[in-house]
Order: C-alpha cells, then sequence, then structure tokens
C-alpha cells in the first residue's frame, strides 16, 4: 500500500503529513515510531520512508530512498458517471479507480434518484474523495485519482465532448458498439459517458448526439449503472494494452 503526498510537504529528506493524513495514519493505522512506510508524490516519485514523529497533525517521516515511479496507464480514461443511490456510486468510484481511471466526475441527468441539495456537493464531495484516495492507495496506484464537482447533465456533455474520443454508453443502441468505436480510436483520451438506475431518457441521447459524441453499445445484455461503467473501462484498458491477462 502507498500514500500520497504532495512535494510541497517535502523539505530535503523529511516530509511531513497534512493533518487529515496524519490522523488517519496516527489513529486509525496506527503507525508508531520506526515503521517503513511507501510514499508517492505528485511529481512521479516513490519514497521508501521510516516513521520519526508520530502525532494527530503531523506525522513525519525520514526519506531513505527515492525513485521516479509511476503506474499510471498509457490511455487516459475520465468516468462521466450519473449520480446513483446509495452504495451504487461508491462502488463505480472504487471499481474505476482501481481498474484505471484519470478522474470520475459525477453529474445529475433526468433519471436520478439520487439528488443532492446543492448545499450538500462539497460533503459528498469529500466523501466521494476519500472513497477514491483509498482505492487508489489499497490498489498501489502511483497518483490520487480526482474526483469532480457535480455537474449538470448539459454540463458533462460539454466537458466529455472535449475529449479525443467520448464515448456515451446507451443500453438501446443498435448501431454502432464499442468495440467498433474503439478500434478507430487514438489510444489515448477518452471519455466514457453513463447513465443513472433509468438510464437516459432519449432527448437526453439526442441531446448527446448534438455534441457529436458517438452513442455506443456495450452487448447484448443491461448492465446495472454500478456496472456498465466499470466494463467499459476495462474494454478500453485491455485494448489499449494496460490490462495483461498473459498468454
Amino acid at each position: 500500500m502507498a500514500f500520497f503526498i504532495s512535494s510541497e510537504n517535502i523539505t530535503g529528506k523529511e516530509l511531513c503529513f497534512p493533518p487529515d493524513d496524519s490522523r488517519h495514519l496516527a489513529l486509525v493505522l496506527r503507525v508508531r515510531e520506526g515503521d517503513a512506510l511507501t510514499v508517492c508524490d505528485d511529481k512521479s516519485n516513490k519514497y521508501e520512508c521510516k516513521v520519526t514523529d508520530v502525532r494527530k497533525d503531523c506525522v513525519k517521516a525520514e526519506i531513505l530512498s527515492t525513485v521516479p515511479y509511476s503506474n499510471q496507464p498509457t490511455a487516459s480514461v475520465t468516468v462521466y458517471a450519473a449520480l446513483s443511490k446509495g452504495d451504487r456510486f461508491d462502488y463505480t468510484i472504487q471499481k474505476c479507480v482501481e481498474c484505471g481511471a484519470a478522474a470520475i466526475v459525477p453529474f445529475i441527468s433526468e433519471r436520478c434518484i439520487a439528488r443532492p441539495a446543492e448545499n450538500e456537493y462539497a460533503k459528498k464531495l469529500a466523501r466521494f474523495q476519500k472513497i477514491a484516495d483509498e482505492a487508489a492507495r489499497q490498489s498501489g496506484r502511483s497518483q490520487k485519482v480526482p474526483v469532480g464537482s457535480v455537474l449538470k447533465y448539459e454540463d458533462a456533455l460539454k466537458s466529455a465532448a472535449l475529449h479525443k474520443t467520448p464515448l456515451f454508453l446507451y443500453e438501446n443502441e443498435e448501431m454502432r458498439s464499442l468495440s467498433a468505436c474503439l478500434s478507430s480510436s487514438d489510444k489515448t483520451d477518452y471519455a466514457i459517458i453513463t447513465g443513472p438506475e433509468g438510464g437516459f431518457s432519449e432527448k437526453e441521447v439526442e441531446f448527446a448526439k448534438a455534441f457529436n459524441i458517438p452513442v455506443v453499445s456495450i452487448g447484448p445484455r443491461i448492465l446495472r449503472c454500478e456496472t456498465a461503467p466499470v466494463a467499459a473501462l476495462c474494454s478500453i484498458m485491455f485494448y489499449t494494452g494496460n490490462f495483461d491477462i498473459g498468454e
């Protein structure tokens, strides 16, 4: 398991975790002086460290060795996912981070059951980011995966359309498949757009087409809202050579 830190928190051969991370290390993980830690920063460096001081507001560690390190996928995939209720969106974040997503952007669409008030967005985002950070640590990723602010549907489409290969997943699409779109992509920059429990309305599908975003099917079976983005992401990771299943 690797921990993350900003390069701003590193001075010479010493690093100091910010208060939130320090509390987690001290009170939850119960690190002690002399414990070994592996830490990654935001400049693609990995540090092998030894804890030197444990306080709730600042856990300090001595850097013993430094090596360049990045296991980021060669393809950047941003997942635009409609908010879903309960722990479904938590699952989407967790599994997409584990499978290699570059970023996750939640949005509100017509059939979303989960509709937090705007004054609840900050609290939701903090929780989502915590889930993403934990998934990144557990899966050994070299960088954090940001969870963006909750967007309106139109704003999500505008943002997704800026990517080289945006893909709008729709269960009723019969003409265009995900594999066909992948075969003509440049294998570098993707956006996946997936709907809520009730799927997208026909109006929303037409709106996506107006942004010149390809509407695609990922197969004959209808996937749950928390499964579809993971399945599409894994397909892209495999197509771009970022999943190695061996001989």
